[in-house]
């Protein structure tokens, strides 16, 4: 007897095959573009404090206060309004503007490794909001053990 097509079960065994790969690769690209999201972020947290620090270097006043205290805030629509960072900075993961009322804190702290206690210079981005102040990305740009300050309730827990 001549076959000329295929039989039910063979289309239906294939359109099962087919759903399963769709899904899969849904899943994977959902996964995928969440973790890139999250890399965007802690990039920009980066650069944001990256570009503090530049900002304390290029002003003799701001140079000469962090000398003296071992530790300045600089606020984030201050270095935006001198073109140190772009006017809008978005966050890839919600969608929104990041305040210009964030502070990055840079500050002197040691390294204590072995007998050797090293000073260096370190930073973090924070939130002062209703006389709470939160913890928004520490230098590694993860929002865990950052100035001793609580962790905030967008970023969670390391």
């Amino acid at each position: 007897m001549k076959k000329d097509g295929f039989t039910l079960l063979e289309l239906l065994v294939v359109i099962a095959i087919m759903a399963v790969v769709g899904v899969a690769s849904v899943v994977m690209f959902s996964t995928s573009t969440e973790e890139s999201d999250e890399d965007d972020l802690i990039a920009k947290y980066k650069e944001i404090q990256s570009s503090a620090l530049v900002f304390i270097d290029l002003n003799d006043s701001w140079l000469t206060s962090f000398a003296n205290s071992g530790e300045i805030y600089v606020r984030l629509g201050e270095m935006q309004n001198e073109n140190y960072l772009s006017s809008r900075i978005i966050n890839p993961i919600t969608g929104e503007e990041f305040p210009s009322s964030y502070l990055v804190k840079v500050y002197k702290t040691n390294l204590v490794s072995g007998n050797d206690n090293t000073e260096y210079v370190d930073s973090c981005i924070i939130s002062n909001s209703g006389g709470n102040t939160m913890c928004i990305s520490n230098s590694k740009g993860n929002s865990c053990e950052c100035c001793d300050l609580p962790i905030s309730e967008y970023n969670p827990a390391c």
